[in-house]
C-alpha cells in the first residue's frame, strides 16, 4: 500500500459530513447500474455478514464510502471503494485525518480479500469471507 495524501496548506481542515444510508438503500443504488454488478456483489456480501452492523456506508456517484462511524466526515478514516468496469478492477483508498492513507488496486476476484484486509487494518473489524 502506498501513501496517497498530498500534504497541502489545508492539511489540518476536516472534510464535510457524509450522511450514511441503510445497506438496503446502498444495494438498491448498485442494482440500477448493470455495469457495476461486481460492486453490488461486494455490497451484498457485506450486507449479509455480521460486520454490516459495525460499518456505515454512503455512495458518491458510483463509489462506495465506508466508515466505522455513522454520518462521518470525509477524510476521517474513510474507505472509498471504486469499481472500474472497463478494466474489471477495484480501487480501494483509505484516507484519514492523521494522514496515514493507503491505496490498493485489485482485480475483481481479489476484492473481498482486499476488503477484508482494509477492514481489519483500518477499523479492527474481522470480516469473514463467505464460502463460495
Amino acid at each position: 500500500m502506498t501513501d496517497i495524501t498530498p500534504k497541502t496548506r489545508l492539511e489540518g481542515q476536516r472534510g464535510y459530513v457524509i450522511h450514511t444510508q441503510p445497506w438496503e438503500v446502498i444495494a438498491e443504488h448498485y442494482r440500477k447500474q448493470v455495469a457495476f454488478a461486481p460492486m453490488l456483489h461486494l455490497v451484498e456480501v457485506i450486507r449479509a455478514s455480521p460486520v454490516a452492523s459495525q460499518l456505515f456506508a454512503a455512495t458518491s456517484m458510483f463509489d462506495l464510502l465506508l466508515s466505522d462511524s455513522a454520518d462521518f466526515r470525509i477524510g476521517d478514516s474513510t474507505l472509498r471503494i471504486s469499481y472500474r468496469p472497463s478494466e474489471h478492477r477495484f480501487d480501494f483508498q483509505h484516507t484519514s485525518y492523521s494522514g496515514h492513507d493507503d491505496q490498493k488496486v485489485c482485480a475483481e476476484h481479489e476484492s473481498l480479500q482486499t476488503l477484508r484486509l482494509f477492514l481489519r487494518l483500518k477499523y479492527g473489524v474481522l470480516f469473514e469471507i463467505p464460502a463460495a
